[in-house]
């Protein structure tokens, strides 16, 4: 039986590798390609059958989390793995929560890509990080939205009427993440976010 693959991913030498890698995996593999997140929609429509997307978060034509978001919405049922340099726990964690079928980091080894590969496909939920977990930071999703304003540089008046909650709610939330972060003030806070995976540009 025939596994049609979509990799996503606008560099071309890591579309050879992932290539190469899924040859070696499934013999029987079918292989489709996109550089872009438009093409990667195009491709989804056009061939119903895909059995697994290997996706890079940063591909061109969207940004963050949006394109999982995006894919996951439209086909809740078609599994998709994210292979990125994008290796940090919050990241993984957010991914997750937004539906994803499994995390693989661009730094792993061949064996390690292909036995992951085999699991994901025989149903396992399979996460290759090279990063160590030291700093875990849990947040909730309304601490995320209010982190992600802070970045932007908003004050607490312009976080509330965004979020449409008291000034008051929004210094708590904002009290909150400074001592999740152990940080004495914004910058710092926002800071520490964008180098744990939080905060994605």
């Amino acid at each position: 039986m025939t596994l049609k693959v979509l990799i996503s991913e606008d560099h071309e030498l890591y579309r050879d590798g992932l290539r190469l890698l899924l040859a070696e995996a499934f013999p029987q593999v079918h292989i489709l390609e996109s550089g872009n997140f438009q093409r990667t929609g195009e491709l989804l429509a056009q061939h119903p059958d895909i059995a697994l997307v290997l996706f890079d978060i940063h591909i061109p034509g969207t940004k963050g989390l949006e394109g999982l978001r995006d894919i996951k919405g439209c086909y809740p049922a078609l599994p998709l793995v994210v292979v990125s340099t994008l290796d940090y726990q919050a990241s993984i964690q957010n991914m997750l929560a937004l539906g994803a079928d499994g995390f693989i980091a661009k730094t792993s080894s061949r064996e390690v890509m292909i036995r992951a590969l085999q699991d994901i496909m025989d149903g396992e939920l399979v996460i290759i990080s090279g990063q160590e977990n030291d700093d875990t930071v849990t947040l909730s999703p309304r601490l995320i939205d209010t982190l992600e304003l802070l970045a932007e540089g908003l004050s607490n008046k312009e976080i509330a009427a965004r979020l449409m909650i008291s000034p008051a709610t929004v210094r708590e939330y904002v009290s909150d993440l400074l001592q999740q972060f152990g940080c004495d003030n914004r910058t710092q806070a926002v800071l520490k976010a964008r180098r744990l995976g939080f905060i994605l540009d």
